[in-house]
């Protein structure tokens, strides 16, 4: 918050005493230990003496504030009396840096002593108040000089260019999301009203202010308190409201209207009115509806923004063209989707009209769809705003067309892939919704919760595992197919993922899924701070391009090629392995590769064949497993269950030896039937050793199907290995506890772009440029997969 020269002159009042640090205070000419907050109180006495103007001898230090009937005082940091010398003018409460509590502290200490105006500073952040009525306090533009009326300060109108020079997100003085937590304290936790939707509608109405001012650089903003009455400002923020809702319709009824009470509406606008929204890419309205959107909702969706440094690096990396479709079927607030407008209007989002290319991008090109309401509110709202009144955000489930909405299906139905070759299959299509012909599609999907649907699950490969459909799968997973089948063959697309997804032993099958249907581009790792506070989880962006059918098409001339030797390699194996039971001793040093990689995906877990449990823990052992495992019995409880049909069975094979005619069929029947359980037993038993899976693999029709064509995607990947770009995001976009970091100049102070907003410090621009580079390098060599990056002239 201050300049060199204030510092400067701070430093110069601090000693060294005995081994401590003194600072002297300006008022009183005493030496104070020089504590942070010391320090922040007498840089403020130095702006109030040197840019201010106030006298030495209206300003006091530790001035003591009385509350009604109490003997003992409390002491205010700093009071500016009125010319009079008695009266308090202005109220500071200063804070060490980083502390953001005495908000309410200060609002008594007006309240007591009648001061029209309180200050709070923590030296990074500063919040002005001006006291309208006990108790009803809203922010003030400015501290008034020496000389300067408050009126002087509240009469003042502003055009667009005045807000861009004085925007208070500028210089990193504050952010959209601290000032919402200070209005929630101030007024917003106790309205009464939907924060999200009040919120909301502001920004909207402020947003179409900055819009109208853009467009008419003559225009006086009315976003704005001044010296208006609540009434006079509510009047205001409406028309503001109606005007927006006129030009971009479909966010908000006709008959929606602002439910703030008068008083607490004119403190929110006076707090909103010096920050300008449209900024270089409006991530500061993503921060607010993060910080909005609550907390339990986003744990149990586990659906986060994504930082908006990801998001250019994503769009730069995949490089969207003007007349290519692009889609986020999890599209949240619309970052994507706005980044990828962005990208090919060639700069920022300034709220005056885009390039003609861009403005048909943005109106007919961009897609979203997401399941939460508010989130969904918020893309659309920001779509309609850049595409100039048109958007093509959906509310719906991307994962279960079968319940989409008629909106929905109408917007989407234009967008389905057609099968003129197969018109069943096209019919199919047409009703069902699965597959589109998107180019390009960018998303960070759900990573919480898991799909049950049944429904829903068998609309997908990967919610079957072993030929049977999963009880459930994680929602993240079957949003990695779902993603697939919006794309287009030949498409292109960029998912975040838990990184487990990508090197987990249970993963396999998921990663050989994504081999069978794309060419792998791209892994980059995130930074484990990239979604804090809200989530810690390791997360990739995978880079992807799909199959077309004529690669496909390769990839199977290849399976055939080895068809011959699969067989030969089977036999060799049955020879191997022949009479193999369950409990047959095997070297596992001596399995070949193949089998054993695929023993580890296919069967869910292997157990050694130890000691039978005694009776006393076999009911306690089998009741906790059973709890753990959905009802699976230790491998132990089935070999002595197996050991006793046996048992039985040969005592009814002996039996049926002598036994009469009529009684012979009955035993049959129930030897019959012994069998069939005792056959059950061993398949299950085999499952679940080492021996009994290969035997399985060897002898089992189903699975020794499952285990070809396992063996073939292994010579389908030798065969096609291509170079994939990897890289680690090692420069974190966020700190340990969420917050943003930003890059420093040497003094210590912000490093600004172009718009005078912090810059944030991180790798992922050089991960960008250094994919870019190899991308050339592979179109060079004749790698078609990325002639995304080639130029419009066809060079590189």
């Amino acid at each position: 918050m201050f300049t060199d020269e204030e510092i400067n002159a701070i430093e110069n009042l601090i000693t060294e005493q005995d081994g401590r640090l003194y600072i002297r205070c300006q008022i009183t000419g005493r030496d104070k230990i020089a504590k942070p907050e010391e320090i922040v109180r007498q840089l403020w006495i130095y702006r109030l003496m040197n840019r201010y103007n106030y006298p030495r001898d209206r300003i006091r230090v530790e001035s003591p504030v009385y509350f009604g009937s109490s003997a003992e005082p409390r002491f205010a940091d700093i009071v500016v009396l009125h010319e009079d010398l008695e009266h308090p003018y202005i109220i500071f409460e200063v804070k060490r840096p980083n502390r953001r509590d005495g908000l309410e502290q200060l609002k008594s200490y007006c309240n007591a002593q009648g001061s029209p105006i309180g200050v709070w500073s923590n030296g990074n952040e500063i919040i002005r108040l001006y006291k309208e009525e006990p108790n009803i306090f809203v922010e003030i533009p400015e501290i008034p000089s020496y000389g300067q009326s408050l009126r002087d300060i509240l009469a003042q109108r502003w055009t667009i260019k005045w807000l861009e020079e004085h925007d208070e997100l500028k210089q990193g003085k504050t952010t959209l999301k601290k000032i919402l937590l200070d209005l929630e304290e101030l007024v917003l936790g106790n309205a009464g009203v939907d924060v999200f939707e009040e919120v909301f509608k502001l920004i909207y109405a402020k947003l179409y202010d900055e819009w109208t001012g853009l467009n008419d650089p003559s225009y006086k903003l009315e976003f704005f308190v001044g010296d208006r009455s609540p009434a006079e400002v509510k009047r205001a923020i409406t028309n503001l409201l109606e005007g927006a809702k006129r030009e971009w319709p479909g966010i908000f009824e006709p008959t929606d209207r602002i439910k703030l009470r008068d008083n607490h509406l004119k403190v929110c606008v006076s707090f909103l009115e010096k920050i300008k929204l449209f900024n270089s890419n409006l991530q500061i309205i993503d921060e607010a509806f993060e910080y909005l959107i609550p907390q339990v909702s986003k744990k149990k969706e586990g659906q986060f923004f994504t930082p908006r440094p990801v998001i250019d690096m994503v769009v730069k990396m995949l490089n969207p063209k003007a007349n290519e479709f692009v889609i986020d079927p999890a599209c949240g607030s619309g970052g994507f989707l706005l980044h990828a407008v962005m990208w090919v209007a060639g700069g920022i989002i300034s709220g005056k009209p885009l390039p003609e290319n861009a403005r048909n991008f943005a109106q007919n090109k961009i897609y979203g769809i997401d399941f939460n309401e508010k989130a969904v509110k918020i893309a659309k709202a920001i779509n309609l705003i850049v595409g100039d009144g048109k958007s093509h955000v959906y509310k719906d489930n991307s994962l279960a067309p079968h319940t989409w909405s008629d909106e929905t299906k109408s917007g989407l139905r234009g967008r389905l892939l057609r099968f003129p070759s197969d018109s069943v299959k096209d019919r199919e299509n047409q009703e069902k919704f699965l597959f589109f012909d998107f180019d390009v599609l960018m998303t960070n999907p759900p990573f919480a919760g898991t799909v049950k649907e049944r429904d829903i699950l068998r609309l997908y490969k990967l919610a079957e595992k072993n030929g049977k459909l999963v009880d459930k799968i994680g929602r993240h997973i079957l949003f990695l197919e779902r993603s697939l089948q919006f794309l287009k063959p030949g498409g292109r697309m960029a998912i975040v993922l838990p990184q487990g997804l990508l090197n987990n032993t249970s993963a396999e099958y998921i990663r050989r899924f994504i081999i069978e249907e794309a060419r792998i581009l791209a892994v980059v790792g995130l930074h484990v701070n990239t979604f804090k506070p809200h989530t810690g989880t390791k997360t990739s962006v995978l880079f992807l391009r799909k199959y077309t059918e004529e690669e496909k098409q390769k990839i199977q001339q290849i399976r055939l090629k080895y068809e011959g030797e699969w067989e030969e390699f089977l036999e060799n194996l049955k020879e191997k392995y022949q009479n193999l039971s369950w409990d047959s001793p095997v070297d596992e040093e001596e399995i070949p590769e193949e089998l054993r990689s695929f023993l580890e995906t296919y069967f869910e877990n292997r157990e050694e064949i130890g000691e039978l449990p005694t009776e006393e823990t076999e009911v306690e052992e089998t009741d906790a497993t059973e709890e753990k495992n959905r009802g699976k019995k230790p491998l132990a409880v089935l070999i002595q269950e197996k050991s006793e049909l046996e048992e039985v069975l040969r005592e009814k094979e002996e039996e049926l030896r002598s036994a009469k005619a009529g009684r012979k069929a009955e035993l049959k029947k129930e030897i019959k039937a012994l069998q069939k359980k005792i056959d059950k037993l061993i398949k299950e038993i085999s499952q679940r050793t080492l021996a009994g899976q290969i035997s399985l693999v060897l002898n089992d029709e189903r699975i020794t199907e499952a285990f070809k064509k396992y063996w073939l995607d292994g010579k389908v990947m030798k065969e096609l290995d291509y170079p994939i770009f990897f890289a680690v995001n090692e420069k974190p976009i966020k700190d340990e506890s969420g917050e943003y970091r930003y890059k420093k100049n040497p003094d210590g102070s912000f490093v600004l772009d172009e718009h005078g907003h912090p810059v944030i410090d991180h790798d992922l621009d050089e991960i960008a440029e250094a994919f870019i580079k190899f991308a050339k390098e592979q179109l060079a060599k004749g790698d078609n997969h990325f002639d995304f990056w080639r130029e419009k002239d066809g060079s590189i």
